[in-house]
């Protein structure tokens, strides 16, 4: 009988590419999944860029496969393009706050992003 790996997630952060003079911080936990650093699982991730200039980008996606690194643990490659910043909401009163600061950039964009996550933690036998 074949045991279950244990469940795990990794984390993400990176800046996004500069756009319009200016780039984006990206900080997300992956979804949990069940893997090992050689069984070539994915994890989806999802979240917002944070503000800049009076906006901010949803993205998603799926991480690249397992990369083996020292002590049987494993990283994952994330890139991809956020999407475009069209329905930005009050959050708050932080885009009002963040435009008064630095200025607005309404200019529909996107910006790409590429970068490895950390090792996985969390993990939870099954």
């Amino acid at each position: 009988m074949r045991s279950i790996p244990p469940a795990h997630v990794h984390f993400f952060t990176t800046v996004t590419s500069e756009e319009l003079g200016h780039h984006h911080l990206l900080r997300l936990y992956t979804f949990n999944v069940n893997g090992t650093s050689y069984d070539q699982h994915v994890h989806q991730y999802q979240g917002i860029s944070g503000i800049k200039f009076g906006h901010y980008h949803s993205f998603y996606g799926i991480t690249g496969p397992p990369i083996a690194v020292a002590n049987g643990a494993h990283i994952h490659l994330l890139q991809g393009e956020v999407d475009l910043n069209l329905y930005n909401t009050g959050r708050r009163g932080a885009l009002v706050k963040s435009a008064q600061m630095e200025g607005l950039i309404a200019q529909l964009h996107q910006h790409a992003y590429q970068g490895y996550s950390s090792t996985g933690f969390g993990y939870e036998p099954w």
